[in-house]
């Protein structure tokens, strides 16, 4: 195990890539130190020296070495042996750009704006105070709040948010998105996988080729609602009035799949 420690003077920015192995970040309160911790899964193997962990300028960098070309694509004896878990402390609101092939991503406390890039990793994200641009492949996430934006993209991995402060712009394969509470306007789109959202404030545009969409619409909203389904059915526990309350604020939902299931019903208060 290595210990690598920073004196701050202020805030800074992390950048990590990392293959294999683990990534934790914690993002503490009061925090005037960084601070890298790097452990590897083998203890004969040289992965701590070929690690680059450094600070320059603003910025601290852990970079764990790639062969790239099908060696990352299927893996290797090599690959296993040279999984490294790494933890780094960092101040609270610390911007990150974190890179992982199947190293698993996790941060606690409340992190900067971020953007993450996981290949076949799982990713639980604590609180992101900022945007989010979050990138999977094959893995799934966990995320709590957001308070700005997010922009999701995933292949077959499952995402799931506690609140997005934002909007929210989701395009995913055969993966499931689920959103607890979603504060901004909403455009997701999806091939087989299916779309939930507990509650909407905001505009929503949805599509989906074979999966199913639920929509929340709390209590004091109105929604102008356009769905479509092809072989699937529409259901709805939510009044119909042609003139709503004038005090009554609007938003849009527009909602189409070609044989998933539409449900509009009431968010849980």
């Amino acid at each position: 195990m290595t210990d690598t420690r920073f004196p701050l003077s202020g805030p800074i920015n992390l950048d990590v890539r990392i293959g294999h192995g683990s990534l934790t970040v914690h993002a503490e309160e009061g925090r005037t130190e960084a601070v890298v911790e790097l452990v590897p899964a083998y203890p004969d193997t040289d992965i701590i020296e070929r690690t680059v962990v450094a600070l320059t300028g603003n910025t601290l960098t852990v970079t764990t070495p790639r062969r790239g070309g099908v060696f990352d694509i299927f893996g290797s004896q090599q690959d296993k042996r040279d999984a490294l878990d790494i933890t780094v402390y960092v101040p609270s609101r610390t911007a990150m750009k974190l890179v992982s092939f199947t190293a698993p991503i996790t941060t606690t406390g409340e992190g900067g704006s971020a953007d993450i890039a996981a290949g076949a990793s799982n990713v639980t994200l604590d609180r992101v105070a900022g945007e989010l641009r979050l990138r999977l492949g094959s893995g799934n996430s966990d995320v709590g709040v957001v308070t700005g934006s997010v922009q999701l993209r995933s292949g077959s991995g499952n995402a799931r948010f506690d609140e997005v402060g934002g909007d929210l712009t989701s395009g995913c394969g055969s993966g499931m998105l689920e959103v607890v509470r979603a504060n901004g306007k909403v455009r997701s789109r999806t091939g087989s996988g299916t779309a939930s959202f507990g509650a909407v404030y905001g505009d929503v545009d949805l599509a989906s080729g074979s999966g199913g969409l639920t929509i929340g619409l709390p209590e004091g909203l109105s929604a102008q609602l356009q769905l479509t389904t092809g072989s699937g059915r529409v259901a709805s526990d939510l009044p119909i009035d042609d003139t709503p309350a004038a005090a009554t604020k609007k938003i849009s939902i527009r909602a189409r799949t070609g044989s998933g299931d539409i449900v509009l019903q009431r968010a849980a208060a």
